[in-house]
């Protein structure tokens, strides 16, 4: 088995560990050696495993345990920070969870995280550090750019692009061959039917976004 440590010990982190324990369920793959979080305590307890420092405590856990590590944060631009920080640290992992099914002709980042029942069809290309959280579809031929998110139900239509660090909310449509710009947000449920520059939102009429 592999070592990991989680790096975000909030509700992403608690639910990273449920993926785990259901891949190892399958196969025995990852030996999770707690969570890195700079706003817990040292030694508290985050969904049975400990927290074992701060964010910058990964180097030494790696020169000890020669560990993997993925970043448990919803935010583009807080995982960027950290990966940015980490710009020497290699071995980011990808948690899949089993029921998700990826195409073969397509790619996925390292560091990104696939909750259950995601789509991904062929020929997409998924940047690394991104989610797709529950029930997300990504149709033939997208594009996803480094530390987007994804929620539960949003479906990307064929020959769409997302720019880095961008998060489309749960349950939002995007049309075909649509282009979403870099630091963009789209609120819950809402359909996008044509392109967005870098840094626009596109809101509900009470301008509601998921919390993250």
């Amino acid at each position: 088995m592999k070592s990991i440590v989680i790096m975000g010990a909030g509700e992403l982190g608690k639910e990273v560990l449920w993926l785990i324990e259901d891949i190892n369920k399958i196969e025995p793959t990852w030996l999770v050696l707690g969570l890195l979080d700079d706003t817990k305590k040292v030694g508290e307890i985050v969904g049975g495993y400990p927290v074992l420092g701060g964010m910058d405590h990964l180097e030494d856990l790696y020169k000890t345990n020669d560990c993997y590590a993925v970043i448990a944060l919803q935010n583009g631009a807080d995982k960027a920070a950290i990966a940015d920080k980490h710009k020497d640290f290699n071995r980011w992992a990808s948690i899949v969870h089993p029921t998700a099914v990826i195409a073969p002709q397509s790619t996925l980042g390292a560091g990104s995280i696939v909750f259950p029942q995601v789509t991904v069809s062929v020929d997409s290309m998924i940047g690394k550090h991104s989610l797709l959280y529950i029930h997300a579809i990504i149709c033939n031929d997208c594009k996803l750019g480094e530390f987007t998110s994804i929620m539960s139900g949003v479906s990307l239509a064929e020959h769409v692009t997302v720019g880095t660090k961008s998060y489309l909310s749960a349950g939002c449509d995007v049309y075909p061959h649509v282009t979403i710009g870099q630091n963009c947000k789209v609120a819950v449920g809402v359909t996008v039917n044509e392109d967005m520059s870098d840094g626009s939102e596109k809101k509900q009429k009470n301008g509601f976004f998921n919390k993250y």
